[in-house]
């Protein structure tokens, strides 16, 4: 049976989620340099969160639920965050690429909250189905492709900001992947495992 949501302000982690949140956005505001209205904008963003978490704390009945719903907005922030750096690099020097890197995060955030059930079940029943098998392989290719730029940028003298900012646009990728599994809701996965 799962635990009801009773947690007090700092059992909820509200606190420690907020702060990470506000790190990140000062950070990833900054790379490669300081820009305001990427700032604002990161800012809104990561208010809108963080009142989503307080809303779930308060108004979520399971336990499990409002942790869920926690993650997903603190791994919502660092696929967005993630993806800026590469995104706005190729903005500021005037390459039209920016807006293909956008439209793919954009594109890939919508077709994984679609496919959130194939992606649930990749998860929970690894190398069942083709699906699964598919997901896998795709997640491999990413998470070898990142080291793969660091080290072909170093050792042709490429812009190291597009070395580091591709890995951290392929760890946007691969974060953007895992946030449907944190959407389904304990009910249904119990129903499913009966």
């Amino acid at each position: 049976m799962d635990e009801r949501n009773n947690l007090s302000f700092k059992e909820s982690r509200i606190l420690h989620v907020t702060v990470s949140i506000i790190i990140v956005t000062f950070l990833f505001s900054a790379l490669p340099e300081w820009y305001t209205p990427q700032f604002i904008m990161n800012s809104v963003v990561s208010s809108i969160l963080v009142i989503i978490i307080v809303v779930s704390w308060r108004l979520v009945e399971l336990k499990v639920r409002y942790f869920s719903i926690q993650s997903y907005c603190l791994v919502f922030s660092l696929s967005f965050l993630f993806a800026q750096p590469l995104i706005k690099y190729f903005w500021q020097e005037g390459n039209s690429i920016w807006f293909f890197l956008l439209g793919i995060w954009v594109a890939g955030f919508i077709i994984t909250t679609l496919l959130k059930e194939n992606i649930f079940q990749a998860f929970s029943k690894t190398f069942e189905n083709r699906f699964s098998v598919a997901f896998h392989i795709v997640v491999f290719i990413c998470i070898t492709a990142g080291p793969m730029f660091i080290i072909i940028g170093t050792a042709n003298d490429y812009n190291k900001n597009i070395s580091y900012g591709s890995v951290l646009y392929l760890m946007s990728a691969l974060l953007q992947i895992t946030l449907p599994a944190f959407l389904k809701h304990p009910k249904a996965i119990m129903s499913k495992s009966i």
